[in-house]
Order: structure tokens, then C-alpha cells, then sequence
């Protein structure tokens, strides 16, 4: 298994290599919990906004520990209490019956698949430099009158 899996390097730092989902779920964090915002700022559209940013705040927020030589880390923060958010899911999963299929049944969001959408524009691009290389295939019989 571990043959199979990419590994990456976050802090590069030698032998602080990690697989890459650690890397995704870090990033959720950042995404959903740390920079996600509040209030009415809280909301879909600000966090898929600020998604790409998401290693550029933690690169602001490190730089300026280590120029002010804070030690206890400023992104490190106290473990949320969860208790009444799982309770509001649970009960919000019972009453809508999200884990079960049915029938006609939309979304809100979609949300594309990216690679999916990079090889679609990749074979594109492939198919007319294809279709230009034999627009420029000159034979020698060509040149001649």
C-alpha cells in the first residue's frame, strides 16, 4: 500500500515527509475552520473564494511568528467544542434522510471535477496542434512546379 501513495513535504525539512491526504485534511482545516471566517462572512461562496489562498495565509501567519519569535504558534488554536454541531447534524440527517437515495433529488452546488475538466482541455489542445502539424506537412513534391 504505502508503494502506491505519494508522499509530500510540507515544511521542507528533511525526513518530514507526510502522504499527501494529510496534506488535503490540513488544508480542509485551514479552509473550513481557521480562515473560513464569521458571521456573515461565514459562507459557501467566501470559503470556495478563499480556498486558493489557503497556503499563502499559513505562509503570512509563519512568517510573522518567526519574525516577532513567537513561540506558541498563532495557528495553533484550542480544540473546538463539537458536541452541539454533531448533535444538529445528527438530528438534521434524520429529518432529511440525506443518507438515503431518493429519486429526483438535487443539489444546491455542484461542484466540478477539475481533472476531469484539465484532461478534457489537455486532449483539446493535443487534438489541434494534431490537426495544425498536418495543416503545416509540406512533401517535397510540394515545391516543385
Amino acid at each position: 500500500i504505502i508503494r502506491m501513495n505519494l508522499l509530500c513535504n510540507p515544511m521542507g525539512k528533511s525526513l518530514s515527509f507526510r502522504p499527501v491526504d494529510w496534506l488535503v485534511e490540513r488544508n480542509n482545516l485551514y479552509t473550513k475552520v481557521i480562515f473560513a471566517g464569521t458571521g456573515p462572512n461565514r459562507t459557501i461562496e467566501h470559503i470556495i473564494k478563499q480556498s486558493p489562498l489557503i497556503e499563502v495565509y499559513r505562509n503570512c501567519h509563519v512568517t510573522i511568528e518567526n519574525a516577532f519569535h513567537l513561540t506558541h504558534r498563532t495557528i495553533r488554536h484550542a480544540q473546538p467544542d463539537m458536541t452541539k454541531t454533531i448533535q444538529r447534524l445528527a438530528s438534521r440527517i434524520k429529518e432529511k434522510h440525506s443518507h438515503m437515495f431518493k429519486p429526483g433529488r438535487s443539489a444546491l452546488r455542484s461542484i466540478p471535477d477539475q481533472v476531469a475538466v484539465g484532461m478534457s482541455l489537455m486532449q483539446e489542445r493535443k487534438v489541434s496542434m494534431t490537426d495544425e502539424a498536418e495543416m503545416d506537412h509540406i512533401d517535397p513534391e510540394d515545391l516543385v512546379d
